[in-house]
């Protein structure tokens, strides 16, 4: 099938961003939205492959501000959102061995009025005995933290922009970029066929640069961060309602409870120019090391399954959400940084809002 001759925004990328971002626009009345995905299906890369933690709490005030934002939504999203529970609500554990790290989380949970708790460290391993030996000085729990069902999210997106009108095409790769013809339109160019419109969605995720780059644009210096994840074989006795520990040392690395086994990472953060990556021979063994040093009893588990995933910074580390400063059709959605599937429903109801305005001037 071609694509439309025509649209009123096109959005680059099917992700968790351009998703989210076509959701709420189709909301608002928005006619003729066309999310463009490279890809056969949507979510293939970053939005499909992460581990599904719905963490509140950050390093960083904007990015917190966004994530609880988001959680609200994936608590009690709008109904027919979803036939499934977005977020199983398990809570998280967010370690650390430095106490001054622990003062400075708490800190910042209080200043924002998220619901959480101090723990010592023998409260930990009450929930968490395969932890033995890691050490903390404690740990912050954040109870409405949970784990979140990433494709009964991304499709609840979809679909709910689908059926408000918006039209998602993929195989669609976006090539070029330029003014068109017409006054205040842009011609996109893809591997399918050419569109019109006035506005344009950078949602492209890893490729968000070099999407910026071909529209003309001083395209911010993202960094593409590749990732490892491994779940393990069956564990006896699991405990499917442990809460998820992220433990948050230089030595960094998490766990939770997934399928019949665990999810662990060891938070490697490899630079990579933007691809569909690919595991490394070594990222096991890294994982390993990492485990005997910080908790054995987690290391001795054999691990049945591993993948890898991008995550895309912006040189801040929050995202870049806003209208071009020299491309005056272009607006950005990228550089989520890790925290696309709790923070997309606060992001894409921004970058709606925010489109939505503009298209009422033109």
């Amino acid at each position: 099938m071609s694509l439309p001759g025509r649209a009123r925004v096109v959005i680059i990328g099917g992700g968790f961003a351009g998703a989210a971002t076509a959701y709420y626009l189709a909301q608002a009345g928005v006619g003729d939205v066309l999310v463009l995905e490279r890809e056969a299906s949507c979510g293939h890369h970053a939005s499909g492959r992460n581990a599904g933690l719905c963490r509140q709490l950050t390093e960083d005030d904007v990015v917190t501000e966004l994530a609880m934002a988001g959680a609200a939504f994936l608590r009690q999203p709008p109904e027919g959102f979803s036939a499934e529970p977005l977020l199983h609500r398990t809570g998280s554990l967010l370690a650390c061995a430095d106490p001054a790290a622990l003062d400075a989380l708490s800190a910042r949970a209080e200043a924002h009025r998220l619901p959480h708790r101090r723990l010592a460290p023998q409260e930990v391993l009450a929930a968490w005995p395969r932890l033995s030996g890691l050490p903390m000085a404690g740990a912050i729990q954040v109870p409405d933290d949970g784990v979140i069902d990433i494709h009964a999210l991304l499709q609840g997106f979809l679909a709910g922009a689908r059926a408000a009108g918006a039209r998602v095409e993929l195989s669609a790769e976006v090539l070029r970029l330029r003014p068109g013809r017409e006054p205040l339109t842009v011609a996109v160019e893809t591997s399918r066929g050419k569109v019109i419109a006035s506005c344009v969605v950078n949602a492209a995720g890893a490729w968000a640069g070099e999407i910026g780059r071909r529209a003309g644009a001083s395209a911010p210096p993202f960094r593409s961060l590749q990732r490892h994840l491994f779940l393990t074989e069956r564990v006896p006795a699991l405990d499917r309602e442990a809460p998820y520990v992220w433990y948050l040392d230089p030595e960094e690395m998490y766990v939770r409870p997934a399928e019949s086994g665990y999810l662990l990472c060891a938070c490697d953060a490899a630079e990579v120019a933007p691809c569909d990556p690919r595991v490394h021979p070594e990222a096991e063994a890294a994982l390993g090391e990492r485990l005997r040093r910080l908790t054995p009893w987690l290391a001795d588990l054999p691990i049945a399954r591993s993948w890898a995933c991008l995550r895309t910074f912006a040189p801040d580390g929050r995202p870049v959400v806003g209208w071009d400063r020299d491309v005056p059709w272009l607006f950005w959605v990228a550089g989520l940084g890790g925290h696309g599937a709790t923070a997309c429903p606060a992001i894409g109801a921004m970058a709606a809002a925010d489109i939505t305005q503009k298209l009422a001037t033109l």
